[in-house]
């Protein structure tokens, strides 16, 4: 069975997408503490005061299973290709202060997917690694203020709502995309621009 949950609909009933989709654990099984009980014991979830937070593996797990249940996200053999012919623009080592430039195959293909499903399947292949290529050259072989490969791709940042937490993505990957099909100027030097 797939589960397709749109927050508009859900707001049209009078439900926030985690009010809904409670209520549809709830129809599943019912008896969510002891359901919960079982997660925290096989590691799932850790409880941190009085909030319940899925570990970082158990993350990327969920968000695997519902990117490759979404039939408009490509599959895993083009995305992977994709992510590698990417890190062959951004240079190797690491960042002074921060991580790999290039990253890891396994989470630059999950936020890959996340990217296509947050901005749909409407560029191909060579559009994204000609933005990507013209984002690194747009920085002159200066990349002190460039991003990793990771946050270039999608950047997630979290926020307290009044309904609890939130993430809001921001991609540097669809700025250039679309400022492309703007006819846009995507190169050059941007710290000169500025200053």
């Amino acid at each position: 069975m797939k589960y397709i949950i749109d927050e508009e609909t859900a707001k049209k009933h009078g439900l926030s997408v985690a009010e809904l989709m409670l209520l549809a654990v709830i129809q599943q099984c019912s008896q969510p503490t002891q359901l919960i009980a079982k997660l925290t014991e096989k590691e799932c979830l850790v409880q941190i005061g009085d909030h319940l937070h899925l570990t970082q593996h158990w993350a990327d797990e969920v968000a695997s299973v519902l990117l490759e249940s979404d039939e408009t996200v490509p599959g895993q053999e083009r995305v992977l290709s994709l992510v590698q012919k990417m890190k062959e623009f951004f240079p190797k080592g690491l960042k002074v202060g921060s991580a790999a430039w290039r990253g890891n195959d396994r989470e630059l293909t999950l936020r890959m997917k996340k990217f296509f499903k947050l901005y749909g399947n409407k560029w191909t292949d060579e559009q994204i690694l000609q933005a990507t290529k013209e984002y690194v050259e747009s920085f002159n072989g200066d990349y002190r203020y460039m991003q990793i490969l990771k946050y270039f791709i999608l950047k997630s940042k979290k926020f307290e709502g009044e309904e609890g937490n939130y993430v809001e993505d921001t991609s540097a990957l669809a700025s250039f995309l679309e400022k492309q099909g703007q006819g846009g100027e995507a190169t050059g030097d941007w710290t000169q621009r500025v200053l």
